[in-house]
């Protein structure tokens, strides 16, 4: 990388100091600043080593920045990702794009004009080094034919986000919810496997989760423009967090077993699972690499790898489901 960047990041919650850590990770040299309305947060950031600002969003000059990584509450991912576009400045998103259909297709229209700047959303698992791989591989064909995706994903929310009550998990309005805020990842990982998905239906209801009115489990089902057919089962209470990944066809089922990050395949006509060998890796080393794949995007490489079209097309069919 031909220089030293200087960082914005906006927002030093949860996620916010997740992007910090990464992206004093990647080993490059690079400037860090947050912008953050709390005192107690900048003083996270701050003993993270980055630079916190005593200024709002619409005073900051963003001019001063290589890139910025928007970390505020989704209802606000349009209109701060619209404005570094306008005015030139490289973009990292989190996801949701947003809680809401408002200002998307705009964005959308803008991100795709010529001479904009990178950008993207930060759905991170199509960094993880395991779904690289098992991306590629069914790019190449040696799975045989995938007609099925299943996934079936649960966590114990509670115990990982304990102030689930208090953040904007809590509220719709915010983007709060199991769909838009955890089945998101999914969805949006689904369709880097098997390309896009043209319909969704499901059911979502508040069933276990205290002192929230939200979504915490879903049940969606869906079909791919390519033909194959998908679900998602999940929930936000159940004592074991484990997600299971199953992509079937006529030759082979390919299981992928998260966090561990593990993959088995069972192969027609040898009847037993085969453990592919893959690279060792956690969450936040994906986190870390999607960092350094924004810091190369602004040096004039490769795209971030969910765009924001793709991001909308991603918040389209979890807002159809949401409306039903």
């Amino acid at each position: 990388m031909p220089s030293s960047k200087r960082i914005l990041v906006v927002g030093a919650g949860s996620i916010g100091l997740k992007h910090l850590r990464a992206f004093r990770a990647v080993g490059l040299e690079v400037e860090l600043a947050v912008i953050d309305p709390r005192p107690e947060a900048r003083i996270r950031a701050s003993e993270l080593g980055a630079e916190a600002l005593h200024t709002d969003w619409d005073s900051t000059d963003l001019s001063l920045f290589d890139g910025v990584v928007i970390c505020a509450p989704p209802p606000l991912h349009v209109p701060y990702v619209m404005r570094c576009l306008k005015e030139g400045i490289p973009v990292l998103s989190e996801k949701p794009l947003s809680h809401a259909w408002d200002g998307v297709k705009e964005l959308v229209e803008t991100s795709q004009r010529a001479g904009v700047p990178p950008s993207g959303v930060a759905y991170v698992r199509r960094y993880h080094p395991l779904h690289e791989h098992i991306r590629s591989m069914l790019s190449e064909n040696e799975f045989g034919p995938i007609h099925v995706l299943r996934m079936n994903v649960g966590q114990p929310f509670a115990i990982y986000r304990p102030d689930y009550r208090q953040i904007y998990y809590s509220s719709r309005e915010q983007g709060g919810g199991c769909i838009l805020d955890f089945a998101s990842h999914f969805i949006d990982l689904a369709q880097w496997y098997l390309g896009p998905i043209d319909s969704i239906k499901g059911y979502a209801g508040h069933l276990s989760l205290e002192g929230v009115e939200v979504e915490d489990t879903a049940s969606l089902a869906f079909r791919f423009a390519g033909g194959a057919l998908g679900s998602l089962h999940i929930n936000q209470y159940q004592p074991l967090n484990e997600n299971l990944i199953d992509l079937c066809g006529p030759e082979s089922v390919v299981r992928i077993v998260e966090p561990g990050f593990s993959c088995y395949v069972w192969r027609k006509g040898i009847e037993e699972w085969e453990k592919l060998p893959t690279e060792q890796a956690d969450y936040s080393d994906a986190l870390r690499r999607q960092a350094a794949a924004f810091l190369a995007a602004i040096d004039g490489g490769s795209p971030m790898r969910t765009s924001i079209a793709e991001a909308a097309h991603t918040l389209r069919l979890c807002l159809e489901v949401l409306d039903e």
